[in-house]
């Protein structure tokens, strides 16, 4: 079920692995990235999901700005989040970048994992159990 869509990122709800996924589709900077990210969360809640697959692949620089959004604001409201997979961006400033937010971030509300491949990480979320807090 597609829950937000808009020429930078599609964001869906899978029911069979009961995952939120964001796939990038291109360059989003301040609101166009924010929103985004804000979606994950809201359908998180929504849905009491707990896992989120991050497909970064087409996924371009992450201004400074936004990164010290995310470490600094999003971060704190994802806490319906206990599980993220992330494939890697193809993009080596991308890389960059997306490596630099996860550098400033002293703790992460969730477990976190890097993947080449899409079946990886969605594999390995389906394995992740449900904690409770």
């Amino acid at each position: 079920m597609i829950y937000y869509e808009s020429p930078q990122v599609e964001i869906s709800w899978n029911e069979a692995q009961q995952i939120v996924e964001l796939r990038w589709k291109a360059f989003a900077q301040g609101v166009q990235f924010r929103t985004a990210m804000d979606k994950v969360v809201e359908l998180a809640g929504k849905m009491n999901g707990s896992k989120v697959l991050y497909d970064n692949r087409k996924m371009s620089v992450i201004g400074q700005e936004d990164q010290a959004w995310v470490s600094q604001n999003w971060v704190k409201r994802a806490s319906d989040i206990q599980y993220c997979a992330v494939i890697a961006p193809e993009k080596v400033v991308a890389k960059s970048s997306l490596n630099r937010i996860v550098g400033t971030i002293d703790e992460f509300p969730y477990e976190l994992k890097f993947f080449q491949h899409r079946e990886d990480a969605v594999n390995w979320l389906a394995e992740m159990r449900h904690k409770v807090r």
